[in-house]
């Protein structure tokens, strides 16, 4: 992910987002903070703060979400775990999207969102 990919990611963002988002910089790494984005019916809480990492040495966006967010069966995901990132602590969660640059980060957004309307 080049610098060019990261702004037209973070351009996107901000387009739907509008004012609910945050972006700053971890080193290298673009942080764009979400501050609401909603979940499918059953999940708990029905809405997450989520953040996009953007980093020129990962071939695609990392997604994060609040901790302790549940599937909409009332579990957390499987393979889950707290990572630090830029002194906050967010859940990271196995789901995997092919990317490439170009594509349209709602894409990832959706699937992110959908993998909480999973069972597993």
């Amino acid at each position: 992910m080049d610098a060019q990919e990261v702004d037209r990611v973070t351009a996107q963002l901000a387009s739907v987002y509008g004012q609910t988002i945050k972006v700053g910089k971890d080193g290298a790494r673009c942080l764009v903070q979400i501050e609401r984005v909603e979940l499918y019916p059953g999940c708990q809480p029905p809405q997450t703060t989520m953040l996009i990492v953007l980093d020129p040495g990962h071939p695609k966006p990392q997604v994060f979400v609040t901790p302790g967010q549940q599937l909409a069966n009332g579990r957390l995901p499987k393979n889950n775990s707290n990572i630090l990132i830029a002194g906050q602590t967010w859940m990271q969660f196995s789901f995997n999207i092919p990317w490439s640059d170009g594509n349209n980060i709602m894409r990832l957004i959706a699937a992110a969102r959908q993998r909480f309307a999973q069972n597993e």
